[in-house]
C-alpha cells in the first residue's frame, strides 16, 4: 500500500496525524505500507532565519490566541501520545532545509525516521529545525 503524505515539519496537526496513521496501520495489521513524505510549507514566505514564535503566532492568529491554540493542541496531542512542549519553542523556522533533509533521507529509506526526528526535535525539544547546524 502506497501512502503519500503532504506535510510541514512545523505543523503540530501533521505530527498528530502521523501518530493516528501509525495507530491505524498497527490496528489493522497493515505492515507493508510504503509511506512517502512530501514537502508542504505552511509559511513559504518565512524569512530564512525564522521569526520569534510568540510574535509570529500573535500576528498570524491574534494577540490572545496562543493559549487557546496550545490548549487545544495539548489535548489532541495527549490523545495521540504526544507531550507537546510549546514553551521550549523560541523560533518559528523556515522549513525549506528540513524538507530537503527529508528528501535526502528518502534516498536511504530513512524518510519516516527523519520526519519523526524533526517533529520530536521541534515540538518536544524546542530545537530550531531551520538551523542547518541543528539539521546536520
Amino acid at each position: 500500500m502506497l501512502i503519500d503524505i503532504f506535510s510541514d515539519t512545523v505543523c503540530p496537526w501533521c505530527f498528530i496525524g502521523k501518530r493516528h496513521l501509525e495507530r491505524a496501520l498497527a490496528e489493522t495489521g497493515i505492515a507493508d505500507a510504503e509511506i512517502h513524505w512530501h514537502a508542504f510549507q505552511l509559511n513559504p514566505d518565512m524569512p530564512a532565519e525564522g521569526r520569534d514564535r510568540k510574535t509570529y503566532i500573535a500576528e498570524k492568529f491574534g494577540p490572545d490566541a496562543e493559549q487557546h491554540i496550545h490548549t487545544r493542541l495539548d489535548d489532541a496531542g495527549r490523545a495521540a501520545g504526544i507531550a507537546f512542549q510549546f514553551d521550549k519553542i523560541a523560533r518559528s523556522p523556515n522549513t525549506l532545509d528540513s524538507h530537503r533533509l527529508i528528501r535526502l533521507a528518502a534516498r536511504h529509506a530513512k524518510q519516516d525516521a527523519t520526519v519523526e526526528a524533526l517533529f520530536r526535535s521541534y515540538f518536544i525539544e524546542g530545537q530550531d529545525i531551520g538551523d542547518r547546524k541543528m539539521l546536520l
